[in-house]
C-alpha cells in the first residue's frame, strides 16, 4: 500500500464537486480553514457547475478529478461534498499518473466509491470531513485531528466503550465507509477484498429495516466472514418506518456478524456527524476494544 505524502504549508490542493453540487456556500469557510493552515486552494473549471443535481455533467465531473488526478502540482484533492454521482465516473477514469505520483483524496459519503476504488490500487486515502462541512458546530476535534493528520501523519483516537461493543484487538487496514455506497460496489472493481481488515460502516437517512438488508447482503455475499475488526459509525436519522423490524442498527449488526470473533466498535466518531473523525484507509492501524474504552492508534 501506498501512503501519499504528507502535505507542507504552500502545498496546493483542488476542490472539486464529482457526486452533488455544492447547495451552500458553507464551502467558502471550508476554504478558508484550508488557506489557514498554509495551504493554497484552486477550485476546479466545474466545481461550481449544475446539471440537475450533479455538481456538472458527467463529462465536467470526469474532466475535473482527472485534472486533480493528472496535475504534478496538486497534491491533494478535496471533494466540496458527497450526494450522489462518484460511481458514474469512476470507470473512465485514468489512474496510472497518480498511482505513480500519489496524493491524498478525502471524504466520505457518496465519496465512499472513489475511496474504495482506490484501495483496490494499492493507494492510502482519508476517510473524513470535507469542505461543505468543516465548518459543523462540534466538530473542532475532528477538524484538528484532519489537519495533524495531514501535516504530520498521527491518528490516535480514545472514546469510551459502548456496552454492545464486542472485546478484542486487531491490527489491520480500513476499508468501508457509506453502508449503501458499499452495497452499490458489490460486484464492481471499485470493492477491496474485506478479508483480513478492519471494515467501517455508517450511513445517514435510511430506514432501519433498509439497514437490516444491506447488513444481510454483505453478510451473504460473504464480506463479513473473516474481517479482522469492525466499526460501526454514525448511522445518523435511521429509523423504524412503516416495515417495522424492530431491531436497532447495533442489534440488526450483532444478529448479522454472530458466530464471528473478530472486535466490534459502536457509535465510532465517523460518518454524517459533527465528530467525523478522518482515518486513513489502506494504512495498518490499531485498533483495541476495551470494556473501558476504544483505542485507534497508528
Amino acid at each position: 500500500m501506498k501512503t501519499p505524502p504528507l502535505l507542507r504549508p504552500g502545498d496546493e490542493v483542488i476542490l472539486v464537486s464529482p457526486a452533488s453540487h455544492p447547495k451552500s456556500d458553507q464551502w467558502k469557510q471550508g476554504v478558508e480553514i484550508l488557506e489557514s493552515w498554509g495551504l493554497k486552494v484552486r477550485l476546479a473549471p466545474n466545481a461550481l457547475s449544475h446539471y440537475f443535481g450533479f455538481g456538472g455533467s458527467d463529462e465536467e465531473r470526469l474532466s475535473d478529478f482527472q485534472l486533480a488526478l493528472d496535475d504534478p502540482n496538486i497534491k491533494a484533492i478535496f471533494p466540496i461534498r458527497g450526494g450522489y454521482g462518484s460511481s458514474r465516473i469512476l470507470d473512465r477514469l485514468n489512474f496510472n499518473t497518480f498511482v505513480h505520483h500519489p496524493k491524498w483524496i478525502i471524504g466520505f459519503s457518496d465519496i465512499t466509491a472513489i475511496l474504495n476504488h482506490v484501495a483496490r490500487l494499492d493507494i492510502a486515502s482519508i476517510h473524513g470531513p470535507m469542505p461543505h462541512n468543516f465548518c459543523q458546530v462540534g466538530g473542532d476535534e475532528a477538524l484538528e485531528s484532519l489537519r495533524s493528520l495531514l501535516f504530520e501523519g498521527k491518528i490516535q483516537i480514545e472514546i469510551p466503550s459502548e456496552p454492545e461493543n464486542r472485546l478484542g484487538q486487531a491490527e489491520a487496514g480500513i476499508v468501508g465507509g457509506n453502508l449503501s455506497l458499499i452495497v452499490h460496489l458489490i460486484g464492481s472493481k471499485s470493492l477491496p477484498d474485506f478479508a483480513g481488515n478492519i471494515l467501517l460502516l455508517e450511513d445517514v437517512g435510511e430506514n432501519l429495516y433498509h439497514i437490516d438488508r444491506m447488513v444481510l447482503q454483505l453478510k451473504r455475499a460473504g464480506l463479513l466472514d473473516h474481517l479482522a475488526g469492525l466499526i460501526v459509525g454514525g448511522f445518523s436519522d435511521c429509523k423504524e418506518a412503516g416495515l417495522s423490524v424492530g431491531k436497532t442498527v447495533n442489534q440488526i449488526i450483532l444478529e448479522h456478524t454472530a458466530g464471528s470473533q473478530y472486535p466490534i466498535a459502536f457509535e465510532f466518531p465517523s460518518g454524517h456527524i459533527a465528530q467525523n473523525f478522518p482515518l486513513v484507509f489502506g494504512k495498518k492501524i490499531k485498533l483495541l476494544v476495551n470494556a473501558d474504552n476504544v483505542q485507534l492508534t497508528d
